[in-house]
Protein backbone atom coordinates (compact mmCIF):
# COMPACT_ATOMS: atom_id res chain seq x y z
CA UNK A 1 0.00 0.00 0.00
CA UNK A 2 1.15 3.43 -0.95
CA UNK A 3 0.10 6.13 1.81
CA UNK A 4 0.46 9.85 1.65
CA UNK A 5 1.46 11.76 4.95
CA UNK A 6 0.25 15.69 5.22
CA UNK A 7 -0.59 18.00 7.16
CA UNK A 8 -4.25 18.11 6.64
CA UNK A 9 -4.90 22.02 4.96
CA UNK A 10 -6.37 22.58 1.48
CA UNK A 11 -2.47 23.49 0.46
CA UNK A 12 -1.49 20.36 1.97
CA UNK A 13 -3.41 17.99 0.07
CA UNK A 14 -3.16 20.23 -3.78
CA UNK A 15 0.43 19.75 -2.74
CA UNK A 16 -0.48 16.04 -2.57
CA UNK A 17 -1.70 16.02 -6.23
CA UNK A 18 1.07 17.93 -7.43
CA UNK A 19 3.60 15.46 -6.18
CA UNK A 20 1.75 12.53 -7.53
CA UNK A 21 1.81 13.51 -10.70
CA UNK A 22 5.37 15.29 -10.77
CA UNK A 23 6.29 12.08 -9.26
CA UNK A 24 3.94 9.40 -11.20
CA UNK A 25 2.98 8.24 -7.28
CA UNK A 26 -0.41 7.75 -7.17
CA UNK A 27 -1.48 6.72 -2.93
CA UNK A 28 -4.03 4.37 -2.32
CA UNK A 29 -4.58 6.53 1.05
CA UNK A 30 -4.26 10.06 2.02
CA UNK A 31 -4.18 11.10 6.22
CA UNK A 32 -3.09 13.72 7.93
CA UNK A 33 -2.42 11.44 11.20
CA UNK A 34 0.44 8.84 11.68
CA UNK A 35 -1.65 5.44 11.63
CA UNK A 36 0.45 1.72 12.19
CA UNK A 37 1.62 1.05 8.73
CA UNK A 38 2.81 -2.70 7.81
CA UNK A 39 6.12 -3.23 6.59
CA UNK A 40 5.69 -3.68 3.15
CA UNK A 41 4.22 -0.39 2.69
CA UNK A 42 5.71 2.98 1.23
CA UNK A 43 4.38 6.07 2.94
CA UNK A 44 5.22 9.62 1.73
CA UNK A 45 5.38 12.64 3.95
CA UNK A 46 4.40 15.69 1.91
CA UNK A 47 5.25 18.95 2.47
CA UNK A 48 2.36 21.86 2.07
CA UNK A 49 4.04 24.09 -0.51
CA UNK A 50 1.78 27.03 -1.58
CA UNK A 51 3.41 27.67 -5.44
CA UNK A 52 2.66 24.29 -6.29
CA UNK A 53 -0.93 23.75 -4.49
CA UNK A 54 -2.39 27.13 -6.64
CA UNK A 55 -0.91 25.58 -9.82
CA UNK A 56 -2.78 22.52 -8.83
CA UNK A 57 -6.21 24.90 -8.07
CA UNK A 58 -5.49 26.46 -11.10
CA UNK A 59 -5.55 23.14 -13.58
CA UNK A 60 -8.66 22.28 -11.41
CA UNK A 61 -10.81 25.77 -12.15
CA UNK A 62 -9.98 25.65 -15.73
CA UNK A 63 -11.66 22.18 -16.12
CA UNK A 64 -15.16 21.75 -16.96
CA UNK A 65 -16.21 20.07 -13.69
CA UNK A 66 -18.20 23.56 -12.51
CA UNK A 67 -17.53 25.04 -9.17
CA UNK A 68 -14.60 22.24 -8.08
CA UNK A 69 -13.00 25.44 -5.87
CA UNK A 70 -16.07 25.83 -3.56
CA UNK A 71 -16.83 21.64 -3.43
CA UNK A 72 -13.46 20.97 -2.54
CA UNK A 73 -13.75 23.63 0.54
CA UNK A 74 -17.38 21.81 0.82
CA UNK A 75 -15.87 18.63 1.27
CA UNK A 76 -12.62 19.23 3.55
CA UNK A 77 -15.68 19.72 6.26
CA UNK A 78 -16.14 16.12 6.60
CA UNK A 79 -15.35 14.47 9.49
CA UNK A 80 -14.97 11.08 8.02
CA UNK A 81 -11.51 9.57 7.97
CA UNK A 82 -11.36 8.82 4.56
CA UNK A 83 -12.04 11.76 3.42
CA UNK A 84 -8.86 13.14 1.77
CA UNK A 85 -8.41 9.49 -0.35
CA UNK A 86 -12.07 10.33 -1.44
CA UNK A 87 -11.29 13.85 -2.32
CA UNK A 88 -7.60 13.20 -3.58
CA UNK A 89 -9.47 10.15 -5.44
CA UNK A 90 -12.56 12.99 -7.11
CA UNK A 91 -9.98 15.62 -8.10
CA UNK A 92 -7.49 13.24 -9.86
CA UNK A 93 -10.69 11.94 -11.78
CA UNK A 94 -10.81 16.04 -12.83
CA UNK A 95 -7.31 16.48 -13.57
CA UNK A 96 -7.48 13.23 -15.91
CA UNK A 97 -10.48 14.72 -17.87
CA UNK A 98 -10.43 18.22 -17.98
CA UNK A 99 -12.62 18.71 -20.86
CA UNK A 100 -15.63 16.64 -19.31
CA UNK A 101 -17.97 17.66 -16.16
CA UNK A 102 -17.83 14.74 -14.19
CA UNK A 103 -19.33 15.93 -11.20
CA UNK A 104 -23.48 13.90 -12.60
CA UNK A 105 -21.08 10.40 -13.36
CA UNK A 106 -22.62 8.69 -10.89
CA UNK A 107 -21.70 5.45 -12.69
CA UNK A 108 -17.76 6.43 -11.60
CA UNK A 109 -17.59 5.04 -8.30
CA UNK A 110 -14.82 7.81 -7.22
CA UNK A 111 -17.72 10.74 -8.40
CA UNK A 112 -20.47 8.53 -6.55
CA UNK A 113 -18.04 8.61 -3.28
CA UNK A 114 -17.09 12.54 -3.10
CA UNK A 115 -20.87 13.11 -3.61
CA UNK A 116 -22.48 10.84 -1.09
CA UNK A 117 -19.43 12.32 1.35
CA UNK A 118 -20.99 16.15 0.29
CA UNK A 119 -24.33 14.85 0.57
CA UNK A 120 -23.85 13.94 4.44
CA UNK A 121 -22.38 17.58 4.70
CA UNK A 122 -25.38 19.23 3.24
CA UNK A 123 -28.10 16.75 5.53
CA UNK A 124 -26.60 17.27 8.86
CA UNK A 125 -26.27 20.66 8.17
CA UNK A 126 -30.06 20.56 7.39
CA UNK A 127 -30.72 18.88 10.44
CA UNK A 128 -28.80 20.96 12.81
CA UNK A 129 -31.20 24.11 11.54
CA UNK A 130 -33.57 22.40 13.52
CA UNK A 131 -31.74 20.67 15.72
CA UNK A 132 -29.88 23.80 17.11
CA UNK A 133 -31.12 24.98 20.72
CA UNK A 134 -30.48 28.52 21.99
CA UNK A 135 -30.45 29.82 25.73
CA UNK A 136 -29.89 32.57 27.16
CA UNK A 137 -26.61 33.71 29.45
CA UNK A 138 -26.45 36.35 31.86
CA UNK A 139 -25.24 38.62 29.35
CA UNK A 140 -28.30 38.34 26.93
CA UNK A 141 -26.35 36.65 24.40
CA UNK A 142 -27.45 33.74 23.04
CA UNK A 143 -25.69 30.42 23.35
CA UNK A 144 -25.66 27.30 21.59
CA UNK A 145 -23.93 23.86 21.99
CA UNK A 146 -23.62 21.24 19.85
CA UNK A 147 -21.82 18.11 18.49
CA UNK A 148 -21.90 17.51 14.83
CA UNK A 149 -20.09 15.00 12.72
CA UNK A 150 -18.88 17.28 10.24
CA UNK A 151 -17.18 21.11 10.73
CA UNK A 152 -20.22 22.92 9.66
CA UNK A 153 -20.80 25.84 12.05
CA UNK A 154 -19.83 28.14 9.49
CA UNK A 155 -22.34 26.42 6.98
CA UNK A 156 -25.18 27.18 9.74
CA UNK A 157 -24.07 30.85 10.70
CA UNK A 158 -25.73 32.50 7.78
CA UNK A 159 -29.03 30.95 8.71
CA UNK A 160 -29.00 31.89 12.10
CA UNK A 161 -27.53 35.00 11.93
CA UNK A 162 -30.71 36.08 9.01
CA UNK A 163 -33.04 34.94 11.75
CA UNK A 164 -32.07 35.88 14.80
CA UNK A 165 -30.39 39.37 14.39
CA UNK A 166 -29.23 39.66 18.24
CA UNK A 167 -26.21 38.29 19.17
CA UNK A 168 -25.51 34.57 19.68
CA UNK A 169 -22.62 32.11 20.00
CA UNK A 170 -23.04 28.43 18.42
CA UNK A 171 -20.13 26.69 20.00
CA UNK A 172 -18.99 23.23 18.38
CA UNK A 173 -17.46 21.60 21.07
CA UNK A 174 -15.72 18.26 19.81
CA UNK A 175 -13.54 20.90 17.48
CA UNK A 176 -14.20 23.59 19.91
CA UNK A 177 -14.91 26.00 16.91
CA UNK A 178 -17.15 29.32 17.66
CA UNK A 179 -19.62 31.07 15.40
CA UNK A 180 -20.37 34.43 16.55
CA UNK A 181 -22.33 36.99 15.23
CA UNK A 182 -23.59 40.34 16.59
CA UNK A 183 -26.81 39.86 14.63
CA UNK A 184 -25.80 41.24 11.07
CA UNK A 185 -22.48 39.50 10.66
CA UNK A 186 -20.36 36.54 11.75
CA UNK A 187 -17.17 35.44 12.15
CA UNK A 188 -15.82 31.65 12.80
CA UNK A 189 -12.84 30.94 15.22
CA UNK A 190 -10.55 28.30 16.94
CA UNK A 191 -11.02 28.27 20.39
CA UNK A 192 -8.08 26.87 22.40
CA UNK A 193 -9.42 27.50 26.27
CA UNK A 194 -12.19 26.62 28.21
CA UNK A 195 -15.82 28.52 28.02
CA UNK A 196 -17.87 28.55 30.39
CA UNK A 197 -21.59 29.84 30.19
CA UNK A 198 -23.29 31.20 32.57
CA UNK A 199 -27.32 31.13 32.09
CA UNK A 200 -29.77 34.00 32.94
CA UNK A 201 -32.22 33.07 35.73
CA UNK A 202 -34.97 33.42 33.47
CA UNK A 203 -33.54 30.47 31.04
CA UNK A 204 -33.12 28.16 33.71
CA UNK A 205 -36.89 28.92 34.32
CA UNK A 206 -37.59 28.58 30.57
CA UNK A 207 -35.87 25.33 30.46
CA UNK A 208 -37.62 23.63 33.72
CA UNK A 209 -41.08 24.75 31.71
CA UNK A 210 -39.46 23.08 28.76
CA UNK A 211 -39.02 19.83 30.25
CA UNK A 212 -42.28 19.95 32.10
CA UNK A 213 -44.33 20.39 29.00
CA UNK A 214 -42.28 18.00 27.25
CA UNK A 215 -42.82 15.56 30.02
CA UNK A 216 -46.59 15.70 30.08
CA UNK A 217 -47.12 15.81 26.17
CA UNK A 218 -45.18 12.15 26.07
CA UNK A 219 -47.27 9.47 26.49
CA UNK A 220 -45.13 6.58 27.78
CA UNK A 221 -47.46 3.76 26.86
CA UNK A 222 -46.77 4.68 23.10
CA UNK A 223 -43.13 5.65 22.97
CA UNK A 224 -41.29 4.89 20.42
CA UNK A 225 -37.65 5.06 20.56
CA UNK A 226 -36.54 3.81 17.58
CA UNK A 227 -38.67 6.40 15.83
CA UNK A 228 -37.26 9.52 18.04
CA UNK A 229 -33.47 8.00 16.90
CA UNK A 230 -34.23 8.18 13.04
CA UNK A 231 -35.97 11.85 13.54
CA UNK A 232 -32.78 12.43 15.45
CA UNK A 233 -29.95 10.52 16.07
CA UNK A 234 -29.32 9.65 19.90
CA UNK A 235 -26.37 11.50 20.25
CA UNK A 236 -27.28 14.13 19.55
CA UNK A 237 -30.08 13.92 22.51
CA UNK A 238 -27.59 15.22 25.20
CA UNK A 239 -27.59 18.54 23.63
CA UNK A 240 -31.29 19.51 24.19
CA UNK A 241 -32.74 21.02 27.08
CA UNK A 242 -35.64 18.69 27.24
CA UNK A 243 -32.28 15.84 28.09
CA UNK A 244 -30.79 17.55 30.40
CA UNK A 245 -30.84 15.97 33.82
CA UNK A 246 -29.58 19.00 36.27
CA UNK A 247 -32.34 21.24 35.64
Amino acid sequence: MTAFLFDGTKAGLLSCLFFAYYEKIYPDVLTASPVQYAIDDYVYEIQSDEKKADRVLKCLISSKTRQINYYLDFALKSGEDIKFTIIFKYLKKIIDNPQIDISKNYADADVLAFNDLTNRIKYETHRFKGFIRFAESKDGILYSHYEPDNDITELLMPHFTARLRTPFVIHDTRRNILGLSDGMKYKIIQNDGRIDVYLSDDEGEFIKLWKAYYKSVNIESRENERQMRNYMPKRYWKNLPEKYEDF
